[in-house]
């Protein structure tokens, strides 16, 4: 639960019964952003799921993902929501570079996770999956190991606030009760190569210092998965307009539930994902952005 969508969920639930006459929402807890589009799947009319790019390009793209858990394209955009960035840490000064990974034990997603396939594939790239001994967990559970010494570098989250709001987040803030962590960036380059593949990345720059002076002395970049809420597209269009309006006025307010919220304003609320066009926008939230005025822009525009 350190995990900020599912503190999301609870603010749009909050928000949802506390703004509509008629719509009540209550938050259901599940293994992660992939269980939760298992759910919204299962149950197309009934659920609005914080989604990952990672998870929708999964579903959607012929692959081993898709084949044992069917392909699932009916996944549409309702607004942003939490950035979901990510970097390698470590608590070892002395690895600084993606090459010296080589003979050490690297935390990944956990298994059977839309994001593990990002990760691997990042290994792959630089040619040191095979050089490498992989350890699977999620981010919470990545923390721990490196607290434990179990192993030596994971991929954590750490709070981006759009477009360029940095600080550690709860999983880095706790593994420095250990020691100071030190940050392992990615090639832009490599992270735009696997975009064009098909992979949920966006290529973000951390300026130098923003994670710590003394452990980040250097700019960085780090894979932004972009998050956002979604419905179905067979999912009831009043109640999806009645759940966009909702998001929008509020825009301002969510930054009391967790710090990401402060980017929670437009435009970003109606930012979609570089994977996405217009045609992945869910039919209530499109016509009550056109009937206000609302323009639909590309998350990675506003970035830079």
């Amino acid at each position: 639960m350190e995990d900020s969508w599912y503190v999301f969920s609870e603010a749009l639930a909050y928000f949802i019964n506390k703004n509509s006459d008629w719509l009540r929402a209550t938050v259901v807890v599940t293994p992660g952003l992939t269980g939760n589009i298992e759910v919204m799947q299962e149950k197309p009319d009934e659920y609005i799921a914080v989604d990952c790019t990672a998870v929708w390009t999964a579903f959607t793209q012929p692959g081993e993902f898709s084949q044992e858990r069917g392909v699932y394209d009916k996944v549409r955009f309702i607004a942003n929501a939490t950035s979901q960035t990510e970097l390698w840490v470590t608590l070892d000064p002395d690895i600084k570079t993606i090459a010296d990974f080589v003979g050490k034990k690297v935390d990944v997603a956990r298994e059977g996770s839309t994001n593990l396939r990002t990760h691997l594939r990042i290994l792959q790239e630089y040619g040191i999956l095979d050089k490498v001994t992989l350890l699977y967990s999620g981010y919470g559970g990545g923390k721990d190991y490196l607290k434990d010494g179990l192993a030596d570098i994971s991929m954590l989250l750490f709070d981006h606030i759009y477009p360029a709001g940095f600080s550690k987040g709860a999983f880095i803030t706790d593994l420095e009760t250990k020691g100071p962590a030190y940050y392992i960036g990615m090639d832009r380059d490599i992270l735009l190569k696997l975009a064009k593949e098909g992979y949920g990345v966006l290529p973000v720059r951390v300026p130098p210092g923003a994670l710590g002076g003394n452990q980040q002395p250097e700019a960085l970049w780090a894979n932004c998965d972009v998050t956002f809420f979604a419905a179905d597209e067979r999912m009831d269009e009043d109640i999806v307009y009645e759940v966009t309006r909702i998001i929008c006025e509020t825009a301002g307010q969510w930054d009391t539930w967790h710090p990401q919220g402060r980017h929670m304003v437009m435009p970003f609320i109606a930012a979609i994902p570089a994977i996405f066009d217009e045609s992945m926008v869910h039919p209530g939230t499109a016509k009550y952005y056109e009937e206000n005025d609302i323009k639909i822009k590309l998350l990675a525009d506003l970035l830079g």
